[in-house]
């Protein structure tokens, strides 16, 4: 045996890890136990404050906190609502954010190591008074491998966007497009700046971006998949999710819409669907989504290839009615603090 052999072996092995891209690094899990299906929500109208479901299947959902209150709604006048609340799980971290009220210039924020213990709740201001936000709209969180940052998404009408006479406004009297911010401490964040417009332009929100591994042993074949709902009429096509591509996850993204999967307009649940949130587990795609006025409480279809989609919603139990606009995630269950129902 060559005497220099484990040294040779042992360079070899420090410039392989040292030449490993942020996102290779991020592609290893960070925690090793069994990964939970959660999902916070809220009810009514977001006044109480946010709660949890959890599931081992992605189907079968039960209460975490019997079904009580796990972040109560902070007491900020006209912007103390807890809706659409987000979270991502990331460096043993949960973050979470929330719509703060219809016509807020803000979005809620806190933070938890275990979903049980919540720091004091924070409310980011992302617009002034003379950007002419008329809401801040569905704040979706998301942690960018690749620039390794946070990235806020949400959705609003600007006054200059409303008036720009681009036949673009929908039923409501809104013109959405998403936005976003930047940070990587929750302590300064960068200004907003608009995330997606498509063309022709139409109004569109709920934005989400999840991470397409090809299954290739070239990670350059890799894709960043953003789903978000066409909020146009239903009669004009809208009213359902739909999907676009990127090579990056802060894009740029296609600027022509797919057709739509889920949704008015579609053979799985034929009504307005929104709120959606999107990964891949074990080879297969979930996609859930809310869909006020169905006689569902919340949807989930799943898929392959993210061509074909199989609708599973009848097959879901949840622990409570209209259980709204959250997000569905997965977090380690070492890191949940509250104990799983068997």
């Amino acid at each position: 045996m060559n005497p220099q052999a484990p040294c040779i072996l042992f360079l070899t092995l420090c410039c392989f890890l040292t030449n490993l891209s942020p996102l290779a690094a991020a592609d290893k899990p960070e925690n090793t136990s069994r990964q939970i299906f959660l999902l916070p929500y809220f009810l009514g109208n977001g006044e109480t404050g946010v709660y949890l479901a959890f599931s081992t299947d992605g189907l079968h959902f039960d209460w975490l906190n019997d079904g009580k209150v796990v972040m109560p709604a902070p007491k900020w006048g006209e912007e103390s609502l807890t809706r659409d609340p987000s979270i991502v799980y990331h460096d043993g971290k949960f973050h979470m954010v929330w719509t703060t009220s219809w016509k807020s210039h803000s979005i809620g924020y806190a933070s938890s190591k275990d979903l049980l213990h919540w720091s004091t709740p924070r409310k980011i201001v992302v617009w002034q008074a003379s950007d002419g936000a008329k809401n801040t709209w569905a704040p979706e969180i998301h942690w960018d491998p690749e620039q390794q940052e946070y990235l806020i998404l949400w959705s609003t009408t600007l006054e200059t966007e409303l008036n720009d006479q681009d036949h673009s406004r929908d039923q409501h009297g809104h013109d959405h497009r998403p936005y976003a911010i930047r940070t990587r401490d929750f302590k300064t964040f960068t200004k907003p700046k608009l995330f997606y417009s498509p063309q022709p332009e139409i109004s569109v929100i709920d934005p989400f971006i999840a991470r397409d591994d090809r299954n290739t042993p070239d990670p350059a074949d890799d894709r960043w998949v953003m789903v978000i709902k066409n909020e146009m009429p239903a009669d004009q096509g809208g009213k359902n999710l739909r999907l676009i591509f990127s090579k990056h996850m802060q894009g740029p993204y296609g600027t022509t819409l797919g057709p739509p999967i889920v949704g008015a307009g579609t053979s799985i649940v034929d009504t307005m669907g929104e709120g959606p949130s999107l990964f891949k587990h074990n080879g297969l795609w979930y996609l859930y989504w809310d869909a006020p006025g169905s006689r569902f409480s919340y949807c989930l279809a799943t898929s392959a290839d993210l061509e074909t989609w199989t609708n599973r919603t009848p097959e879901m139990t949840l622990p409570a009615k209209q259980m709204r606009h959250g997000t569905v995630f997965l977090a380690p269950e070492n890191a949940i603090g509250f104990p799983l129902k068997k």
